[in-house]
């Protein structure tokens, strides 16, 4: 199947080089049940509309994605402390993409015109203390997203959470509002 998606080569041809790993978050008979996954069928598709195309690359990346290493993350979390007032902040620096690569033209593609902001903290030693400079920027803020199908649904199913009253909560906790049928 990987050697039939021609437009993917340049992301098949690492994988081809090696023997592909085939882990159980992949090829697992046991979870198969009436269906299986959408996966590419190997012939190379010509004569797509533009919304297929897109369909398709979406189906070729995430297939390409499975055979990809994972991506290896490196969370530092700076606890600080001014006059009495604490500050934490959280960064992430990516050491290896692994399979964000399969998606990293699509992401730049999508961004674009957009501005990137980068979350990236200065170098920190473990127990480290001094004066560092921060940096302030005013931003606004906004209101929370409209409600979705999807996070309707699950806000319905998780109506519990915001619920101060204990026994309306673990009323809640159970059944949620409304049942699965009638959400």
């Amino acid at each position: 199947i990987l050697k039939g998606i021609k437009d993917y080569e340049t992301l098949t041809m690492p994988l081809l080089a090696g023997k592909l790993p085939k882990t159980k978050k992949v090829f697992d008979n046991s979870k198969v049940t009436d269906h299986h996954a959408i996966i590419p069928t190997g012939i190379n598709p010509t004569a797509l509309s533009d919304p297929e195309k897109k369909v398709f690359d979406m189906v070729a990346r995430r297939f390409i994605a499975n055979f990809y290493p994972d991506c290896k993350i490196s969370t530092t979390t700076v606890l600080g402390e001014v006059s009495d007032i604490e500050f934490k902040v959280n960064g992430k620096q990516i050491l290896d993409p692994g399979w964000r690569v399969v998606f990293a033209k699509v992401v730049a593609e999508d961004k674009e015109g957009e501005e990137e902001e980068e979350y990236t903290l200065p170098i920190f030693v473990k127990g480290e203390s001094g004066p560092h400079e921060p940096t302030l920027a005013e931003k606004w803020t906004s209101p929370p997203k409209a409600f979705t199908e999807a996070t309707l649904l699950r806000a319905m199913e998780t109506a519990g959470k915001l619920v101060d009253n204990d026994e309306l909560r673990d009323a809640l906790k159970e059944n949620g509002i409304g049942r699965p049928s009638t959400r």
